[in-house]
């Protein structure tokens, strides 16, 4: 029984944040009501204040709970076991994607981060979901596929500010997602590359370099 109440307070629960995350979208925060919240919601006013005291403590549980299903959704689409340039790569892919499809929820991020006149405030939901980019870099450079001196939080603000700024460009634009946009931002890497892999991009070594340029040759002989 206990269990039942508990899942039956959760689904009730789950149903407000949805309710809300769709409502902050369409209104803004200033706009939103929490009568229409609990409208989609299909619950009482009243039984959402039960919850949440205030529209601001409602805000906060949105957006923990956008990036923290944000979080686990970068987790499942980075490939394990793969390339370091795979995974950043389908880690810059899912980002962006995610960007455009709730770019008006990271927007209210940001205004969840200017609440008390922080800008630069950053959410512990955020932090946890950029260790996702930081793991994937430090193997990068356990590996020494990176340069042992790079600044992981250099390149992640790269890395993110990148892919913020061009969502809202596409955004903008009414545009959709973009591949180029992960081409050229895997190219930065480069730069953070140990100089004898800097040289070589494509990660073959010297006798698979000499091998591809015989094959090349023969076959230019040939035609």
């Amino acid at each position: 029984m206990a269990d039942t109440q508990r899942q039956r307070l959760e689904a009730r629960e789950d149903a407000i944040l949805a309710a809300a995350t769709t409502v902050f979208s369409e209104s803004g925060v200033d706009g939103a009501r929490m009568a229409e919240i609990a409208r989609r919601a299909d619950v009482a006013e009243g039984t959402v204040y039960l919850y949440y005291k205030n529209k601001h403590e409602l805000l906060e549980a949105v957006v923990d709970r956008f990036w923290r299903e944000l979080t686990k959704g970068a987790i499942a689409a980075i490939s394990e076991g793969a390339s370091v340039s795979q995974q950043l790569h389908e880690l810059a892919s899912y980002h962006l994607q995610s960007l455009i499809d709730d770019f008006k929820i990271v927007e209210i991020t940001s205004r969840a981060r200017m609440r008390h006149g922080e800008p630069g405030r950053q959410l512990p939901q955020i932090r946890e979901y950029v260790q996702a980019f930081d793991a994937i870099m430090q193997r990068g450079i356990d590996l020494r596929e990176f340069s042992a001196d790079t600044a992981i939080w250099q390149i992640r603000d790269v890395f993110y500010g990148t892919l913020e700024h061009s969502a809202r460009t596409l955004v903008l634009r009414d545009q959709g997602f973009d591949p180029s946009v992960i081409d050229h931002l895997m190219r930065l890497f480069e730069q953070y590359r140990p100089s004898s892999q800097a040289d070589n991009p494509s990660g073959l070594d010297a006798s698979e370099i000499m091998q591809a340029l015989s094959r090349i040759e023969t076959k230019l002989s040939q035609s």
